[in-house]
């Protein structure tokens, strides 16, 4: 196996393995080095079915079964379909907006995940990147006072799209609007440190995304919001200092640690051309904030 680094800030390549066969223990601590390292890895010549897929993702823990069950894999409900295919009655395929705006996968639950991992199935023509983050710069590249007044402070996150003036909805997805209605009445709001002391390097990265953070536990609009818009900066950065963007080979196979990245789909590419991954999601073993602080 050979690991070579994309870039400076974040991101690895990964040649010379077969994950559909079995993992060993020095191929698995190799990579766990590597992703530890290098916070997204790129790992070439893959085609991974669901079940191998999931195999594969259980051995770095228990994986999420993704709450909307409608966009998973016929083999599998613990893999989600992330895709702009329509099927000829009208309704989607999977999932063709859910990753549009940064954000960090899962902070929206009370223990956030810890690790995701896609499968590239049909990559279209043109466009379907995925920019990454690297939060442990985003963090330090803050300014002295901006890091004290965030010190301590737990944002406010929520899975749906509505009230969240930040990110929009896209018409593309049949029936999108009312499923972020529903989630919405359903689902929770919960809250995560700002700031977040990675479990297992005990490096601090920002804990936080346009997508998912609302605000911050204890203020007002009016207080919360510049200090969000100063901690998004660095995360929407044109000039993306802290950022890496992968364009997908054929049969690539991406995961990345989401305890200290922020992601996001770029899009670009529309009907007829078609873009279809296979995304599991490895659970976190602990919860980041006492849930009842909010109550």
């Amino acid at each position: 196996m050979k690991v070579t680094p994309v870039s400076e800030i974040v991101g690895a390549e990964i040649t010379d393995v077969n994950l559909a066969d079995p993992i060993s223990e020095d191929a698995k601590s190799a990579l766990r080095k590597a992703l530890l390292d290098h916070l997204v890895l790129v790992i070439r010549d893959q085609t991974l079915t669901p079940e191998q897929q999931v195999t594969f993702s259980e051995i770095w823990g228990e994986l999420e079964t993704p709450s909307n069950i409608e966009y998973t894999t016929e083999e599998t409900h613990k893999v989600m379909i992330l895709s702009n295919e329509i099927r000829p009655d009208g309704t989607a395929v999977g999932v063709v907006d859910g990753g549009d705006f940064w954000h960090s996968d899962s902070s929206h639950i009370e223990i956030p995940s810890a690790i995701t991992i896609l499968q590239s199935v049909r990559n279209p023509e043109r466009g379907g990147d995925t920019e990454f983050c690297n939060m442990y710069a985003a963090y330090e590249g803050l300014s002295d006072d901006i890091k004290e007044k965030i010190d301590g402070l737990y944002g406010i996150h929520h899975v749906s799209k509505v009230g969240n003036k930040r990110v929009t909805i896209s018409p593309d997805r049949p029936g999108a609007k009312d499923f972020y209605k529903a989630q919405a009445k359903a689902r929770p709001k919960v809250i995560q440190p700002l700031v977040l002391e990675h479990p297992e390097t005990g490096q601090k990265a920002l804990y936080c995304s346009p997508r998912f953070t609302v605000g911050i536990h204890g203020m007002s609009e009016e207080e919360s919001d510049p200090i969000l818009d100063a901690i998004f900066a660095p995360i929407t950065d044109r000039k993306r200092p802290n950022h890496y963007r992968h364009k997908y080979r054929e049969n690539d196979l991406v995961m990345w640690d989401n305890r200290c990245i922020c992601h996001r789909a770029v899009g670009g590419y529309g009907l007829p051309d078609i873009r279809r991954m296979h995304r599991t999601v490895v659970g976190g073993d602990r919860p980041y904030a006492d849930q009842h602080i909010a109550a």
